[in-house]
């Protein structure tokens, strides 16, 4: 009987085994033969963003009832951009770079005023003018707590929310003059790439920040890893609109090269860039874009040290084989405090780093416990971050850690655009209405 019944359970999994196999065989076919066909007919296309030419080409065969897309092959042959909308102005000595809303290039002399003038590329067409700085000197790292003060991150380009956001919450007027009086504004990184207006996004914090220090207020600006690569020339996240203007102005076919040029520390706007930091203590907050660790502490790295090791790399491409530990743990996309999810790690994240980096992607989620071991030695009751997207701002770790990086609204006062208020020891929500909630 064992040998009758061991019989039919090799048969049950012959049967499974052939059935998964045809499962299996059936499945790749139907997944190859729609690549396939949608390849054939939507096209496809790998470009190599340091050149800005195309690795490979194929439109498509849509392309041949399509007025945007130019049928055929295509293989080492330049992607072509153009200007597509107001941009700059990117100001270099006494030489100001500006694109219009008709999308032309001007190439301007900076007047003895050096008064420049900001134009939005959005439906309001919004327009201010800065005032230069003739020094840039280095931020603190450590300041006192002020009465009110509001933090926001991740607005990526985006002028529109940006700008609902500042003025309902009192931080700035529809002429985008300051008036949170010695109150401080914390933009927490990555106020660039994605959107179309980088450049005025700049520039108005630019401005806000003078004016926020004769009102007795501050502008504190924590750099994200995409400023970091802004400044090195990773196009990665850019507009296709900035590789042309970079381009242009770079007098260079090289992407790379001409974004470097576009904030290079002979720029305005890349000697402004280059005085800020990487992470900042506020009070009892410690604010990062995305993250601090126990190795970062175990090296006994401190802000001061973080920020200067952050700042003699700007605009420099980081080798990934950093061989001075301390360097790294400041500038690897694992550890340093401008990419480090580990304090947001979760399935997805862990699948992510998995698929890229099976053999050294760190997975680990802090415990409290460790959490702790950070804010103790860094002297902080809590933790700001962003870079990680959350649906809403989010409280984690018994109220330590504050998650901000939320998908603000791309339109203006569409509720949509979230920041945290501290105001006399209370945090808070608000949104680019006004509105507040008690976290």
């Amino acid at each position: 009987m064992p040998k009758y019944n061991n019989k039919i359970i090799i048969m049950k999994q012959s049967k499974f085994n052939k059935r998964a196999k045809k499962i299996i065989k059936w499945t790749a076919i139907i997944v190859v033969t729609y690549w396939l066909g949608t390849t054939l007919y939507f096209g496809y296309s790998d470009i190599d963003e340091r050149k800005g030419t195309y690795v490979y080409y194929w439109s498509g065969l849509n392309a041949l009832w399509r007025d945007d897309k130019e049928f055929g092959f295509k293989h080492n042959e330049i992607f072509e951009t153009k200007l597509d909308g107001a941009d700059g102005p990117y100001i270099f000595g006494d030489t100001i770079f500006r694109v219009d809303g008709d999308n032309s290039l001007y190439v301007e002399p900076l007047d003895s005023s050096r008064i420049v003038t900001v134009e939005a590329d959005n439906a309001d067409k919004d327009v201010f003018q800065v005032k230069l700085r003739k020094e840039y000197a280095q931020e603190a790292d450590q300041f006192q707590l002020s009465k009110k003060m509001i933090a926001i991150s991740d607005i990526e380009g985006n002028f529109d929310g940006f700008y609902s956001f500042l003025i309902a919450n009192g931080v700035m007027d529809m002429q985008y003059h300051w008036t949170y009086g010695a109150g401080h504004l914390v933009l927490n990184g990555d106020f660039v790439d994605r959107g179309k207006n980088t450049t005025q996004v700049l520039w108005l914090i630019y401005k806000l920040e003078q004016e926020a220090e004769k009102a007795g207020g501050k502008v504190h600006y924590i750099l994200g890893n995409h400023e970091i690569m802004n400044l090195y020339g990773d196009v990665s996240y850019c507009d296709f609109k900035y590789m042309e203007a970079a381009k242009r102005i770079g007098n260079t076919t090289r992407w790379d090269k001409g974004l470097r040029r576009l904030f290079a520390a002979e720029s305005e706007l890349g000697r402004w860039l280059r005085s800020k930091n990487i992470a900042e203590k506020i009070g009892l907050y410690l604010f990062v874009h995305a993250g601090l660790n126990t190795r970062h502490v175990d090296e006994k790295l401190s802000f001061k040290e973080m920020n200067a090791i952050a700042r003699k790399y700007y605009g420099i491409y980081p080798d990934q084989k950093l061989e001075d530990k301390r360097h790294a743990l400041v500038l690897s996309s694992y550890f340093s405090p401008y990419w480090d999810r580990s304090l947001s790690m979760n399935f997805l994240y862990r699948a992510v780093y998995f698929f890229n980096d099976p053999s050294n992607a760190p997975t680990h989620k802090p415990s409290q416990e460790e959490l702790e071991k950070v804010l103790h030695y860094y002297g902080g009751e809590k933790l700001v971050i962003g870079h990680s997207v959350v649906d809403a701002i989010t409280v984690d770790y018994k109220g330590k850690v504050f998650k901000i990086d939320v998908k603000h609204g791309q339109e203006k006062d569409s509720g949509k655009t979230v920041g945290l208020l501290i105001e006399n020891g209370k945090e808070y929500a608000v949104d680019d209405k006004g509105r507040r909630s008690k976290l």
